[in-house]
């Protein structure tokens, strides 16, 4: 409806100064190179409103979508979780953080992004959770996190922080790509197992050796206990 009225007010503004011209003296072209300057700065004034409406009915439309899948959700029992709409975050960026640590001794991850969602776990304080995505809701910024290889969750914003703690301790080593697990902490010592791209490692210390390098010391999935260069895994 604000659409029809701005084309309408354009429309008809650009009527009157083509009607006016007709009847306009070659004596009076100054007088008509003046409404014609009015109508351009009119038009000027125009598009920036134009442009909020576009914004508008893009907002409104997502909105009616999420409503939709809201109706959806309550025909079939609540047991569909709605995928909210693609929002800008507060600074402008879309950029996520990689990952959060909780910051409170009581954190939940539930399984949309509201509290009023079923929780799908709680974790204590200086977890490490991998950010999937994120969505600012009417409560404030959500994170969508992986909470296990199977199972993801919104955590609230407030309820994490960017920063990791300083008493911040990892409990898995993920291998970045195939790595040898080693009896000591260089490449000289022999290999042990050979674990593959994605295996996940129990965390038991780390130690900087003599040429500067870290290494975790890890236990995998079969019990051995070893050693693996850091910079061919991850810790979380």
């Amino acid at each position: 409806m604000m659409k029809k009225k701005l084309i309408g007010a354009f429309a008809t503004i650009l009527g009157l100064s083509l009607i006016v011209s007709m009847f306009i003296p070659t004596s009076t072209k100054a007088d008509s190179n003046l409404l014609l300057a009015s109508v351009e700065w009119v038009q000027a004034q125009l598009n920036p409103l134009q442009t909020k409406v576009n914004t508008l009915e893009k907002q409104l439309a997502d909105q009616d979508a999420m409503i939709k899948q809201l109706q959806k959700a309550v025909a079939e029992g609540g047991n569909v979780v709605v995928t909210p709409p693609t929002t800008t975050v507060p600074d402008g960026s879309t950029d996520s953080p990689k990952v959060v640590y909780t910051s409170a001794s009581n954190v939940k991850v539930h399984s949309g992004a509201s509290r009023d969602y079923k929780v799908l776990a709680t974790f204590g304080a200086d977890k490490a959770l991998t950010v999937i995505d994120q969505f600012k809701s009417a409560t404030g910024l959500w994170y969508r996190v992986e909470v296990s290889s199977t199972v993801k969750g919104w955590v609230f914003s407030g309820d994490v922080t960017t920063t990791k703690p300083t008493s911040y301790i990892p409990t898995n080593v993920i291998a970045k790509q195939a790595v040898n697990v080693r009896k000591g902490a260089t490449t000289n010592y022999q290999s042990l197992e050979l674990v593959a791209k994605g295996s996940t490692l129990k965390y038991l210390g780390s130690f900087k050796n003599a040429s500067g390098e870290t290494w975790y010391n890890v236990q995998t999935a079969k019990g051995i206990k070893g050693w693996v260069l850091s910079t061919l895994t991850e810790v979380k």
